[in-house]
């Protein structure tokens, strides 16, 4: 029951934001939240503290360390001028940057390049006379859409290649997923464009400038963006070889973050002060109160009333509504086992690949569907930009991931592939 009353008031406090004088933010909510469930009993505080994935802790302050870097040596101003530049319209701005966001998700963290990207987006206000909240909403839905097609693209997708059991999961995400994600990326721009259709004046540059200009620590610049070049291929390369139990994206993005500060130099304080920390403590608060619902029977009771994740529609229905509740990391991480137990096989392709679509794609829906959504409203707030509200995340979100499900939903009922 009290955990009921916990989800109920930290869900709402996110939901209610920006409705009357409720001014709270997601990872104030989620920590508030994650003080009730210890201080009610539901978790004792060693719970709670083992609840929390360090793996994921420690992945995004690393990413985050190397986006900081980027945004500190002025990269991140280089290249959203760059942008503004080529680009003159906000419909050929939308689409480089929802289209960019896309093909970097297939290979990369979505959370990292929602982390990434955000400043670059942020710095396009200060130079140029646009509403950058459609830009926003285009790097939200990129992130989305493209993280499904691969297991590197975001941390659900990893869980069940690496949980499941299934043989040569690369292979498997790749023939299942790319080509409806290809699908939904072509359909999702010119839905972006009528959504956003308000906004479709010329882009207009308050400065020129000479790009140059604007990289204000070259070297520090160049480590990082050489570091990320190092990282993509070694992801691949470590998950599909197993070099080393030592060597995984976690431990290797720690090195690259440490690489950093080592030779960020005079910047190495700010580099520090600008990652994104609150929304670290917003995973952190999110871990305690998912295990509490889990061990309060919460979540249990609520997978009660959705339909099992035996077939492809239960998968989806399940995927697309839990992740609201709880996001759709923990959700899946929830469900591995509970579909184990179910009988459902590693070489059950359909099944799986099901599930990694529709959680994935459920963060599409509501703003607390998917990490990567709060990390761009965190990152733009901190800056100065807009954030996004819960009810105005969904009038977008909603056509969006209704096409996207269809899409996905249509694609793996019919397509049959001999492995």
């Amino acid at each position: 029951m009290e955990d009921s009353i916990i989800l109920a008031v930290t869900y709402g406090l996110i939901a209610l934001r920006g409705v009357g004088r409720v001014n709270v933010q997601p990872w104030v909510a989620m920590l508030f939240g994650a003080a009730l469930t210890i201080v009610l009993g539901i978790l004792t505080p060693s719970q709670a503290l083992s609840s929390i994935n360090l793996n994921v802790i420690l992945f995004l302050i690393s990413l985050f360390t190397i986006s900081s870097a980027l945004e500190v040596s002025g990269f991140f101003s280089y290249l959203a001028y760059r942008l503004l530049v080529s680009s003159r319209s906000m419909g050929k701005l939308i689409l480089r940057i929802f289209g960019l966001s896309a093909l970097l998700s297939l290979a990369l963290s979505n959370d990292g390049i929602a982390g990434s990207f955000t400043p670059v987006i942020v710095s396009m206000r200060r130079q140029a006379r646009i509403n950058i909240k459609p830009l926003l909403y285009a790097l939200a839905f990129g992130v989305t859409i493209g993280s499904v097609a691969l297991p590197v693209g975001n941390p659900q997708n990893l869980l069940i290649a690496l949980e499941s059991g299934m043989p040569k999961p690369f292979i498997v995400f790749a023939l299942y997923l790319l080509p409806p994600t290809i699908i939904n990326v072509l359909v999702t721009y010119p839905l972006l464009l009528l959504l956003f259709h308000n906004n479709s004046d010329d882009v207009v540059i308050e400065e020129a400038r000479r790009p140059e200009e604007l990289l204000i620590n070259r070297r520090l610049a160049y480590t990082a963006i050489t570091i990320l070049l190092i990282l993509i291929p070694l992801y691949f390369i470590t998950d599909i070889f197993n070099v080393s139990p030592y060597l995984t994206p976690v431990t290797l993005t720690f090195m690259g973050a440490s690489i950093i500060y080592l030779l960020s130099g005079s910047d190495r304080r700010n580099v520090a002060h600008n990652v994104d920390w609150t929304t670290i403590l917003f995973f952190i608060g999110l871990f305690i109160v998912s295990e509490g619902a889990l061990e309060s029977g919460v979540l249990s009771a609520l997978a009660h009333y959705l339909p099992q994740p035996t077939t492809l529609l239960g998968v989806f229905i399940s995927g697309l509504l839990l992740s609201q509740v709880i996001s759709n990391v923990p959700m899946v991480a929830l469900y591995i086992p509970l579909m184990r137990e179910l009988g459902i096989s590693p070489s059950n392709f359909i099944i799986w690949v099901g599930l990694a679509a529709s959680s994935t794609i459920a963060g599409n829906l509501t703003l607390i569907g998917a990490a990567s959504n709060v990390i761009i409203s965190e990152a733009s707030e901190k800056r100065g930009g807009e954030g996004f509200g819960f009810l105005e995340f969904m009038k977008y979100g909603v056509p969006v991931t209704v096409i996207n499900t269809v899409i996905y939903y249509v694609w793996l009922s019919y397509i049959r592939i001999s492995l």
